[in-house]
């Protein structure tokens, strides 16, 4: 499975709307049913899964587990 490491902008972007691009630029390289990690800096990504979830959502993607790994967020997703 590829994992993709998710940086914070360093501007002062949404964070919000920084995420939904980056999920959508990926959905859209991923083939259906293909699976994905993402990697975030679980500091300056500090949302409730069910965010993280809902964005994937309005990207084609479906969030299939999420953990965490010192210091960091994993949030595993499928092309839908």
């Amino acid at each position: 499975m590829r994992r993709i490491v998710v940086r914070a902008p360093a501007c002062g972007a949404d964070i919000i709307t920084y995420l939904k691009r980056v999920f959508r630029i990926h959905a859209e390289e991923l083939q259906p049913a293909e699976q994905v990690e993402f990697a975030f800096d679980a500091e300056r990504f500090p949302f409730a899964e069910a965010i993280f979830e809902s964005l994937m959502a309005a990207a084609g993607l479906r969030m299939i587990a999420a953990r965490a790994e010192d210091g960091t967020r994993i949030v595993a997703a499928e092309k839908g």
